[in-house]
């Protein structure tokens, strides 16, 4: 089937075959392989944000523990641990 969108090409070589054969497991096994390479390059690109977001909300909050802004409470936390090997 023709499409109005530029394609690209990709060789199947055996880290692609294993993903195309789990996206089938997510997919359903008559999926075809195109349908799933497209759904792996979607979730993965998704998957990259949100990588990319977490990395920045821990650094974030580590620089909140470091300036003592983030409410961390360092003594609840040192109670805590000194209760725990006291046992």
């Amino acid at each position: 089937m023709a499409s109005r969108h530029p394609r690209i090409q990709v060789s199947r070589d055996p880290d692609l075959e294993r993903a195309i054969k789990r996206g089938r497991t997510a997919l359903g096994s008559s999926a075809p392989a195109s349908r799933v390479v497209r759904e792996l390059a979607l979730r993965g690109a998704e998957a990259f944000e949100q990588d990319e977001a977490a990395t920045q909300r821990a650094a974030d909050f580590a620089v909140s523990v470091a300036d003592e802004t983030s409410g961390f409470d360092f003594e609840a936390l040192k109670t805590a641990r000194d209760r725990a090997w006291s046992r």
